[in-house]
């Protein structure tokens, strides 16, 4: 799909990820850079441009933290301005605590709220996160949204650590509001020198435990991110994710800005035996990192 005379492939959303401060320090995240590169107000506003330019009508603000940026609200009133129909705020719900600036956020047009999520106890969450308190916060956020009225997500980063919790965790924040959840699973790269290589989890496991989740709480959705559909049960396939499907652009700072299929993150590596697969081409392949720690083996051809 082309986007006119630029020639370039329309998009759907553009996601921004304007630096990479933040108020917790979560195992393996390397946005904790309070000096690091960081987008301007202006700059942001060119990308809000630039994307509506190519189709975008639907914006996704992560980070780092955007509940950090003092530009947050002019950022949402900008975007709505501009035509964009949703505005998905990704963050971690401490400042949402507040109740005065969850309402300003709805009142700037903030259209969903996703929550980023480690735990289905506040153990769990504040010892992955390495910030006490934060899981109570958390939730005090998640009860602002909610009677806000507006849709919330949750992001449940899973590792080898928590990844038994991740049934629990759908139970847990569908009883609060939630009513999808996107379920990553932790990746070992962009790790520099660190090895957390034994807090990645085996896929096929990740699968498991989003199929699991999914029939425990029938009346909300459940996706598993980065998942190859080899892996997932053939009963399961709705928890399927193609990255591509978004038409998604993730805009980062330092002018470094790419569609979301083409992350690290998402795969890109297939095995030989990949190519005689049914399920080829709605599966973005295998992360790299992940093959050099646990291997090829449970990944077979349908």
């Amino acid at each position: 799909m082309s986007s006119g005379a630029t020639g370039e492939r329309a998009l759907e959303w553009l996601e921004i990820s304007a630096d990479y401060r933040c108020n917790n320090r979560c195992i393996g995240c390397f946005s904790v850079q309070p000096d690091g590169p960081s987008m301007s107000s202006r700059e942001i506003a060119e990308h809000l441009l630039a994307a509506r330019r190519r189709g975008a009508r639907s914006l996704w603000l992560g980070g780092g933290e955007p509940t950090l940026r003092r530009d947050l609200l002019a950022v949402v009133r900008k975007a709505r301005e501009l035509g964009y129909v949703r505005v998905l705020l990704q963050t971690n719900g401490m400042l949402l605590a507040y109740a005065d600036q969850a309402k300003r956020c709805a009142e700037a047009g903030v259209t969903e709220v996703s929550f980023a999520i480690k735990g289905a106890t506040a153990e769990t969450h504040d010892r992955l996160v390495r910030t006490p308190g934060c899981h109570a916060l958390l939730v005090e956020g998640i009860g602002h949204v909610r009677g806000l009225g507006l849709p919330m997500s949750g992001d449940l980063l899973v590792y080898a650590s928590n990844l038994a919790e991740v049934p629990d965790m759908v139970r847990t924040y569908a009883a609060m509001g939630l009513r999808h959840f996107n379920v990553w699973a932790f990746s070992a790269v962009d790790q520099g020198d660190r090895d957390l290589s034994a807090q990645v989890p085996r896929l096929s496991e990740v699968a498991r435990v989003t199929a699991e989740a999914a029939d425990a709480c029938p009346e909300v959705s459940v996706t598993s991110l980065h998942t190859p559909p080899c892996v997932m049960p053939p009963s399961h396939e709705r928890c399927l994710f193609h990255a591509a499907d978004l038409d998604l652009l993730v805009a980062n700072p330092g002018g470094y800005s790419f569609r979301l299929e083409e992350s690290a993150i998402e795969g890109g590596a297939y095995l030989p035996r990949c190519a005689g697969c049914g399920a080829r081409p709605r599966c973005g392949g295998l992360r790299r990192d992940y093959l050099a720690i646990h291997g090829d083996e449970e990944f077979q051809p349908r």
